[in-house]
């Protein structure tokens, strides 16, 4: 079990999270939503013990997050972590050579299912379009042999047709052993494929709803969100009504 707790951060006089309580079990698929700023990014990178927080801690089967626990976590995100002069073939070599439990099979499916083990086999990572470096890095990531697979917005730069198949593709690959959180905003796309929403606003968690449980009592994914979010869809139509009948 992946537990998180108290977790704050604060950057200066803004406190980015508050007093952040989760957990997070093998075989579950987690969607983590907010709007932009609201924390999102923040709690994966304290997750991942990528930042130092102000309080709180996370344990990984209870023990403390460290240097002997990150092979246990892996990290996707937009930023990166490929070699630019490697091309996508020699990247699962060198990780196979450093990772005990890297799944070289897993990643030349991926490499197969985003068309970088064929016309792109002899390219190098900094050759390589954006969106396909991001394909690179879902591809490492998903085969590192991690517990816990944390995505940061994976999506960016995927058409919608590579969104939807690499979902399916990821709930198919998932291990019983492995649990996933993704933190996105493709709501509509992923609602059919987590178990479970936590949703962040201004660093708090203001929903962390099973999703069996929202859909039997006739919810959904963009209403939860709406709703704890407080959001008012009115306010665009009161921009707009210059009184004038319009």
């Amino acid at each position: 079990m992946l537990k998180i707790t108290g977790i704050r951060k604060s950057y200066g006089e803004t406190m980015v999270l508050r007093k952040i309580d989760l957990t997070l079990s093998k075989g579950e698929v987690v969607g983590l939503f907010g709007a932009n700023g609201a924390g999102k990014t923040t709690l994966l990178k304290a997750t991942m013990g990528l930042l130092p927080t102000d309080n709180g801690w996370v344990t990984l089967d209870g023990e403390d997050i460290n240097h002997t626990t990150y092979e246990k976590l892996s990290y996707i995100t937009e930023e990166g972590s490929f070699f630019p002069d490697l091309t996508p073939q020699a990247h699962g070599e060198f990780y196979r050579g450093i990772l005990p439990k890297f799944n070289i099979h897993r990643f030349e499916k991926l490499l197969e299912f985003f068309e970088l083990s064929s016309t792109n086999a002899s390219k190098k990572a900094r050759t390589l379009s954006r969106g396909q470096r991001a394909k690179l890095e879902i591809a490492i990531g998903m085969s590192r042999g991690a517990d816990f697979i944390l995505m940061d917005e994976p999506f960016l730069g995927k058409d919608i047709f590579t969104r939807r198949d690499f979902l399916k593709l990821m709930i198919a690959m998932q291990e019983p052993t492995e649990g996933i959180i993704i933190a996105t905003h493709q709501i509509d796309e992923i609602e059919m494929f987590i178990t479970r929403a936590v949703v962040i606003k201004d660093g708090k968690i203001v929903a962390n709803e099973e999703m069996d449980n929202l859909m039997a009592q006739g919810g959904n994914l963009a209403g939860l969100i709406t709703n704890s979010c407080r959001y008012d869809d009115g306010r665009v139509m009161e921009f707009f009504d210059f009184g004038g009948g319009r």
